[in-house]
């Protein structure tokens, strides 16, 4: 199946073979992969879930190369938010 590559940067869901899900910023791809910058995954915590690295020992300063076929998703909304809050090296407050 033929589909239109779409405009870069985007943020995707990337479900692995091996059943592993996470979020990044898609910043290129290729016919052959993705290059994904600021990987994450959800993890949980005493406090509920939170954002994690993907790769734990991985330097987070660089993109990762996520090879084709592999299932990838549009993030639900407030899930997309949440991603671009926890990367984001603003903090915005949520009080008025």
């Amino acid at each position: 199946m033929l589909t239109q590559k779409k405009d870069t940067p985007y943020i995707a869901v990337f479900k692995t073979n091996a059943g592993e899900e996470f979020i990044g910023k898609v910043i290129d791809e290729t016919m052959m992969a993705y290059t994904v910058k600021s990987p994450l995954c959800m993890v949980g915590t005493e406090q509920g879930l939170r954002f994690a690295p993907f790769l734990m020992m991985a330097d987070p300063e660089r993109s990762i190369n996520v090879p084709k076929p592999i299932i990838t998703a549009v993030p639900a909304g407030q899930l997309e938010s949440q991603y671009e809050q926890a990367i984001s090296p603003i903090a915005l407050s949520t009080r008025m």
